[in-house]
């Protein structure tokens, strides 16, 4: 019985008199327009491939050509056209006697060199006197858009432009 007469002690002095505020609707406003990506690479001729968007257009690294007596004897086996996403590529096949990453970089510069026109150059050493044995890989990026071709998303990891690995033995 307590209980009752305190709740409704509790509703007479809280009145009734009080209004309540109405929420208000909130102002809408159209949705933004989707901004397309600008792109900085036309595709060439009737090609249809999708364009890299955004990325700047400059050159990474060095394309001068090493000293010819310091890089080792090779020669391509084979070249095969890799482009993709807007990005102008090279798949090449190296045949050197070459065994350590020092001998592999200065093949690098010298391919870098002879295919500054490429986005990128991915190259696999191999020695054909052992029977196409595989023994290391370079990655080569002459651009932005080369490195994220080659999978650097977050641009070119370093100066030189290229990566060298030499396999263990």
């Amino acid at each position: 019985m307590a209980l009752f007469a305190m709740t409704i002690t509790l509703a007479t002095s809280c009145g009734g008199e009080q209004s309540v505020n109405a929420v208000k609707t909130p102002e809408l406003r159209a949705v933004p327009a989707i901004a397309e990506p600008a792109r900085s690479r036309e595709t060439s001729g009737s090609s249809t491939r999708a364009d890299i968007a955004a990325i700047p257009d400059f050159k990474v690294g060095s394309f001068e050509r090493p000293n010819p007596a310091r890089v080792p004897e090779y020669e391509i086996l084979e070249r095969t056209p890799a482009d993709r996403d807007g990005a102008h590529a090279v798949r090449l096949l190296v045949d050197t006697p070459a065994r350590t990453e020092a001998e592999y970089e200065f093949i690098a510069r010298d391919l870098k060199a002879l295919h500054a026109g490429y986005d990128a150059v991915s190259v696999e050493f191999t020695d054909t006197r052992e029977v196409l044995d595989y023994r290391g890989v370079a990655l080569i990026f002459n651009t932005p858009a080369g490195a994220l071709y080659i999978g650097y998303v977050y641009g070119p990891p370093n100066a030189k432009g290229y990566y060298v690995k030499a396999a263990d033995e």
